[in-house]
């Protein structure tokens, strides 16, 4: 039997939207559901964005718990990571925004994005990972949740790497903005054959779409 497709992209914490970007970058700027209707902001504080980590699969629960407990000992810098966090978010947002739309980012959305991978970059480590090496980061639960030199900023690391991946290695073309029934907004990767997916998700707003014009379609017969 499948797996019920309602379940995909479901994450680690149902709290949180689906993870139905198809890029870890896409599904951070996703953290603003229906952001084109009625927007819900899932990240209001930076035990948000380290719970949203766990959620998305780049921090294990022993990661998450060092970094709640640092960021509770440590409110000034957890609330200064917010704000990059936030900051990170909207200029990816209107980065891929613009990429979907076939325009051209702003220059200091770019240069955000990439003040904050030279950050990850500058806390990476080469590792071996399959046949080759892999840039990896040292995990916080390796370290005591006391020690002051804990990166509260570990969940912006992947993201940033996510985006900067995308932009310089992946199809651009296949980035895209979900119309839904002019309600969504979010944005994904089309990893689809032939790229034509049109919508985040097929049961979601495909079926929300395709139940409007039948609905439109049998109204109209009728009259």
């Amino acid at each position: 039997m499948g797996t019920n497709r309602q379940h995909r992209g479901r994450g680690n914490d149902p709290a949180f939207p689906r993870l139905l970007g198809g890029r870890l970058c896409l599904d951070y700027v996703n953290t603003i559901e229906s952001p084109r209707d009625r927007p819900q902001d899932f990240l209001r504080g930076y035990p948000d964005v380290v719970r949203w980590g766990r959620h998305a699969g780049v921090l294990a629960d022993a990661e998450t718990a060092a970094l709640m407990q640092a960021g509770e000992r440590r409110p000034q810098d957890a609330t200064a990571v917010f704000a990059r966090a936030i900051v990170l978010r909207g200029a990816l947002t209107r980065i891929f925004r613009s990429v979907a739309g076939g325009g051209a980012p702003d220059p200091g959305d770019l240069d955000a994005a990439r003040a904050e991978y030279l950050i990850a970059l500058d806390r990476a480590r080469l590792a071996p990972g399959g046949d080759g090496f892999a840039w990896t980061w040292d995990a916080p639960s390796a370290r005591p949740a006391l020690d002051l030199g804990l990166d509260l900023d570990i969940p912006l690391w992947p993201v940033a790497r996510s985006a900067v991946d995308v932009l310089t290695g992946d199809d651009l073309s296949r980035v895209k903005e979900c119309p839904g029934a002019d309600d969504c907004g979010w944005l994904f990767y089309d990893t689809s054959k032939n790229a034509s997916r049109r919508w985040c998700s097929m049961e979601g707003c495909g079926s929300r779409v395709k139940m409007r014009h039948h609905y439109a379609r049998t109204r109209a017969g009728a009259t």
